[in-house]
């Protein structure tokens, strides 16, 4: 499975929680059958040192993507923003798009904050490095939504990182609720410059791998009975391919996670899925929002 894009790809890299408590959250991911990396700190290479970005993580990494789970630990800007997300609701407040090279990519217009070059030491010395270009708050108000282009890939993707006794094996798509989806789609699809599609009441942008939801918050009854939601924006789901279904659904049921079971997918809900549903799919079937609104046809 491709990890990283080529030329003009654009893939649906990383979505990103924001938490108030990074080793609680670590505890539930590993419930949900994660394997979960250590504690990293960020810092920004200033081009005369390195300095604290404020935030530090814990990663689950996929073949494919990767979810990052996130907290703060300065009071900087990023780590300010962190907490005023985190005093809104815990759960998916970060969409991260990979580029081959980010100053390449056309954001159609869309203000971007100035450049950062991440930087992140592990234990053995060796840094973690990638070039991050964020839009600004005004022109993406549902949260933090990057570019990055990784340079050291192989210190994110380490081995035996991506295996998970859930069977994880992809992050495949993300569904944003949002006040107007119809405005949200055509900002987004300026952005990442790839056609937005109408499936019912969710808008659809198809990467060159994964894909980028929108709907308004009445759509999120129909596809998902019962849920109860925030005032949008908010993130309010993510798919992940599984390698093999009833192994997820093995490790899920020994954790006692109730899940949702739908034709080719297991819906972990937002009490157990740290704010946000998780739908756990099998490998070939589309996200739970394009499937939904395909059947119906």
């Amino acid at each position: 499975m491709k990890q990283l894009p080529v030329g003009n790809e654009l893939f649906l890299d990383h979505v990103g929680y924001f938490l108030a408590d990074l080793e609680g959250a670590a505890a539930r991911f590993q419930r949900l059958g994660f394997t979960v990396s250590p504690v990293n700190i960020h810092y920004d290479d200033t081009g005369s040192g390195l300095v604290r970005a404020g935030t530090a993580n814990r990663l689950i990494v996929f073949e494919a993507g990767y979810i990052e789970a996130l907290g703060q630990i300065a009071d900087t800007p990023l780590g300010a923003e962190l907490a005023a997300g985190v005093a809104r609701y815990e759960g998916l407040h970060l969409l991260a798009l990979a580029h081959e090279r980010v100053e390449d990519h056309d954001a159609g217009g869309t203000e971007m904050r100035p450049t950062v070059f991440l930087r992140r030491p592990l234990e053995d010395a060796r840094i973690v490095r990638a070039t991050v270009r964020r839009a600004t708050a005004e022109a993406m108000p549902e949260g933090r939504v990057q570019l990055l282009t990784h340079e050291t890939p192989e210190l994110i993707w380490l081995p035996g990182m991506d295996h998970h006794a859930n069977a994880a094996r992809a992050l495949t798509g993300f569904l944003q609720i949002v006040t107007d989806p119809e405005e949200a789609a055509a900002r987004y699809a300026r952005f990442v410059g790839r056609p937005a599609r109408k499936r019912g009441p969710v808008y659809e942008i198809i990467l060159d791998r994964g894909c980028i939801a929108l709907a308004g918050p009445d759509a999120l009854g129909a596809l998902l009975l019962g849920a109860a939601y925030l005032l949008p924006p908010f993130g309010a789901a993510l798919a992940i391919e599984s390698a093999d279904l009833d192994c997820t659904r093995a490790t899920l049921s020994q954790a006692g996670i109730a899940c949702h079971e739908r034709p080719d997918r297991l819906l972990v809900p937002p009490c157990d899925g740290l704010g946000a549903w998780i739908d756990f799919h099998r490998a070939g079937a589309p996200p739970l929002w394009a499937a939904r609104w395909a059947s119906a046809r």
